[in-house]
């Protein structure tokens, strides 16, 4: 089976800083100390500040699930990761608390992920399918891991031979989320993360020959880059590469539509990009050729 490769990068960003949807439960010393491992990639002093702050109650068993997965998943330990973040979501869904949101949709974003690497397609609609209703009930559906959850149940229905229609009806609202953050922050995330959720469309369609749909999504995906390239501080770097992502994923779409023209002028925009010079864009390059 050939796996998919993903872009999607789940936040990281610590825990204090909660939404609105309740009141928080793990003490702020507890979250702040468990970031600080966090960001030295401290991950032995990670696992044993979560298993000491959980013994005495400062710690939920959620956020202390969700860290012993990350820990596991960094280690390349998957199946390990999969159960904690499996328990994470099980303990999170029925709660409303602030927190608890909060870990449902960042444990079932990195596990969705995981999952569709492995081509677990039907695990990922088994497990986020309530995730995303539980979110939306509560009315927490922003946040760039909600909406990952969109996409990756798009490209799992597809995969599972379920309504093409349904999953582009999701894919729809990703975007229209994504550009819902961007307009009301305009921040540097809310770009990076929405260009990654149509990277991740664009690959996809691609991939499973849907090529049709694949140039109305690199079409989003251009106007996004042009949009972003606008932006304070963009970075140059950065653009290249998905400038290079953008127009390879167009040039093999139109390839396959028997598009030649297009298809050429293209491939050779992507071959004026240094990112077609990287690993990566090498391989893509084969997929054209």
């Amino acid at each position: 089976m050939t796996h998919h490769r993903f872009y999607i990068a789940a936040a990281l960003a610590a825990l204090i800083a909660l939404g609105s949807c309740g009141e928080r439960a793990s003490s702020e010393e507890a979250l702040a100390k468990i970031e600080e491992a966090y960001k030295a990639k401290d991950y032995q002093t990670l696992v044993k500040l979560v298993d000491d702050y959980e013994a005495v109650g400062d710690l939920l068993p959620s956020t202390a699930n969700y860290w012993r997965g990350y820990v596991s998943d960094r280690q390349k330990k998957k199946p390990q990761a999969a159960g904690y973040w499996q328990k994470a979501i099980e303990s999170a869904s029925l709660s409303d608390d602030a927190e608890d949101v909060d870990i449902l949709v960042r444990s079932a974003s990195y596990l969705a992920n995981q999952y569709c690497v492995s081509g677990q397609y039907k695990d990922v609609l088994t497990m986020a399918q309530p995730v995303v209703a539980r979110l939306e009930e509560l009315k927490c559906d922003t946040t760039s891991d909600y909406i990952n959850l969109l996409i990756y149940i798009g490209l799992c229905q597809v995969s599972t031979g379920l309504s093409e229609d349904e999953a582009h009806q999701g894919f729809l609202r990703a975007c229209e989320k994504h550009r819902q953050n961007i307009d009301r922050t305009h921040s540097d995330d809310a770009y990076k993360d929405a260009i990654a959720g149509l990277v991740n469309i664009a690959h996809y369609c691609v991939t499973a020959k849907k090529y049709e749909p694949a140039l109305y999504y690199t079409r989003n995906f251009g106007e996004l880059l042009i949009e972003y390239e606008q932006h304070p501080g963009a970075d140059s770097a950065y653009v290249d590469r998905q400038v290079g992502r953008y127009t390879i994923y167009k040039a093999c779409a139109l390839k396959q539509l028997e598009r030649q023209a297009e298809a050429e002028e293209t491939y050779q925009a992507f071959l004026n990009t240094k990112f077609s010079q990287s690993a990566e864009g090498k391989k893509l390059s084969e997929n054209y050729q």
